[in-house]
């Protein structure tokens, strides 16, 4: 049995969704089988296996900390 509390995780951090289609999904899970579940979370875990996935989420988070240290240099 999956846990479906980190599945919704799983759709949070996904960084090939875009926010309309997280939501879809989160929306969805409480009517969807197992069966369905389990694909959904095959298809998330491969997806955040893809290498090019790593490297964009460590720019953007690089990105992310460059505009906190802007702002705050800023005050």
């Amino acid at each position: 049995m999956i846990d479906l509390a980190a599945l919704q995780a799983m759709i949070r951090e996904s960084l090939l969704l875009t926010d309309a289609e997280r939501a879809y999904w989160l929306a969805g899970l409480a009517r969807m089988t197992p069966p369905q579940i389990d694909r959904l979370k095959s298809i998330l875990d491969r997806a955040r296996a893809i290498p090019w996935n790593a490297a964009l989420k460590q720019t953007v988070d690089t990105i992310a900390g460059g505009a906190v240290k802007a702002a705050s240099a800023a005050k």
